[in-house]
């Protein structure tokens, strides 16, 4: 009886405590990037841009695009890597979902010149996932996307939106400087969304190639820091390869030491190295922000990319994104998943046809990303058999 008098004490202390910790918020873990995550950040200065910039000239695009230009401000301000102005353009759907999307252009660092250096001109072409929909010649397909908001920025920083560095360089054929700003612009983009757009509750934040690089990199943590623990937020990288081939060794240090980049890992990310796998920082923000999910798409043949980095053949890219990225996804399969296609030398999917028409076992890439934002459990990591590239 003494004994069972004390049990039942024991377990009446336990559901009090329990319950005073549920009324007290003690025992609730926090949704979202943690608090100690996010001020690493501030003190590693990834949000010391924030606030800084507006347009100075807001214009119609046509087709439901408003372009922003930004002051280059004598060269403080959101500039292209030649000094021009940076813009970013804007179209209006439904206040509670938003599209970020980066766009794509290559690379630049000493000696190797291979990047869009003006902004873009012309508004997004309706195409891809900007498209309302696609006519495939036997069915119309309807862009899932289609009522989302858009910010679109443009890319010609050379850094991937994530370089904060001016270089002198006699070589660059377009000037004696470099001016490496991506993450002025990217943060000048992302708060231009949130004066735009300030109650989206759904936000993917996406981009192709070099843009893709830049939304798997700090955006996603700025796009945090604007809108809160309380949104929905998933991260698309379409081809950015993150994954570096770490034989290219002065190529990866030239990047380092002109981007700058690596001035903007949190202290706690020990692994996060400038000379490393850049993933390690994508891994770092899963295990410190506990809702963000995160998409990579490629095709396993990609020769744009096989260029950058210096991969010669199909087999070794494939090698290389399949275990880089294989790793993050081991680590955080529910919210970490790849689309991999074989077969193919393509390069990017979100910004034309392949959107719709591209396939991995059977799996569209809109269904698939749709699945992916919702989401749903049609939501899987695919990895295509390997195929030859023709």
């Amino acid at each position: 009886m003494h004994e069972n008098s004390n049990m039942t004490k024991a377990l009446t202390a336990l559901v009090t405590l329990a319950t005073a910790l549920l009324l007290s918020g003690a025992g609730n873990v926090p949704r979202g990037l943690n608090p100690a995550a996010e001020q690493e950040l501030r003190d590693a200065g990834v949000d010391k841009y924030v606030g800084q910039f507006t347009p100075a000239l807001s214009e119609d695009a046509g087709n439901g695009w408003t372009r922003h230009t930004f002051d280059p401000d004598g060269g403080n301000g959101p500039i292209c890597i030649a000094g021009t102005p940076f813009n970013t353009y804007t179209r209006p759907g439904l206040e509670s979902k938003l599209l970020i999307f980066f766009d794509g252009g290559g690379a630049c660092w000493q000696d190797f010149y291979f990047c869009s250096i003006l902004a873009d001109d012309n508004a997004p072409a309706d195409s891809g996932i900007a498209a309302p929909e696609f006519d495939t010649g036997t069915e119309v397909i309807r862009n899932p996307f289609a009522d989302w908001s858009v910010v679109f920025l443009s890319y010609c920083d050379g850094s991937t939106f994530t370089g904060d560095n001016d270089v002198v360089d006699p070589n660059f054929p377009l000037g004696p400087v470099r001016f490496h700003r991506g993450l002025r612009n990217a943060t000048a983009g992302i708060d231009l969304a949130k004066a735009m757009f300030p109650n989206a509750g759904r936000i993917m934040v996406a981009g192709s190639s070099a843009g893709g690089v830049g939304a798997a990199a700090f955006a996603p943590f700025l796009t945090r820091m604007a809108y809160g623990n309380n949104k929905k937020v998933t991260v698309f990288n379409d081809a950015g390869p993150v994954a570096i081939n770490l034989a290219a060794t002065g190529d990866i240090a030239a990047r380092a030491a002109d981007w700058q980049f690596g001035q903007f890992f949190p202290a706690s990310c020990t692994i996060c190295d400038d000379m490393g796998q850049t993933t390690e920082i994508i891994k770092w923000r899963l295990e410190n922000d506990n809702t963000i999910r995160e998409s990579f798409y490629s095709t396993d043949g990609d020769a744009t990319n096989r260029f950058f980095m210096k991969v010669p053949t199909q087999v070794q890219y494939r090698d290389l994104i399949t275990s880089v990225h294989g790793e993050v996804n081991t680590l955080y399969p529910d919210r970490y998943k790849r689309f991999i296609r074989s077969g193919d030398d393509s390069h990017t999917a979100l910004g034309n046809p392949l959107f719709y028409v591209g396939e991995a076992n059977g799996v569209p890439v809109y269904e698939w990303t749709d699945d992916f934002v919702v989401p749903r459990p049609t939501w899987i990591d695919i990895v295509e058999d390997f195929v030859p590239v023709p």
